[in-house]
């Protein structure tokens, strides 16, 4: 039982994003502080379920860029990205962009009855409708 390691607490949204960075090798510093700058202005919203936070920057037009930064196992960040889809589409949103999602998470968005497809956008790798 010595090395039985229970995760009963959140950790919050700024430790999730810096931890994330890190783990990468990227300074989190610069990215926290425009972050935080945007969420002030309400350029962006963060979402978070346990240890997984998603980021949602309005780009205009009912559309968002979206980031997702974790610190938990595939199957909690599935369960996550569960609720996150059942908050996106409960919005007037109607198209989301990304560009740094592992291929995985793009896999597990099919699977959840997201229809991923190449962007319309040039800025970004994906899109999908909401």
């Amino acid at each position: 039982f010595r090395y039985l390691r229970i995760r009963n607490y959140v950790m919050k949204a700024s430790q999730i994003i810096k931890a994330d960075y890190e783990r990468l090798g990227k300074d989190p510093v610069k990215p926290l502080a425009a972050l935080t700058k945007l969420i002030q202005n309400k350029g962006a919203i963060l979402l978070q379920e346990g240890d997984t936070v998603l980021v949602l920057i309005n780009i205009g037009d009912k559309a968002v860029e979206l980031h997702i930064f974790t610190q938990e196992s595939p199957i909690r960040v599935a369960k996550a990205m569960i609720q996150f889809i059942k908050k996106i589409r409960n919005t007037d949103l109607e198209t989301v962009y990304g560009s740094d999602v592992q291929e995985q998470t793009l896999d597990l968005l099919s699977k959840l009855d997201v229809e991923v497809m190449p962007s319309d956008n040039p800025k970004y790798k994906w899109m999908a409708k909401v």
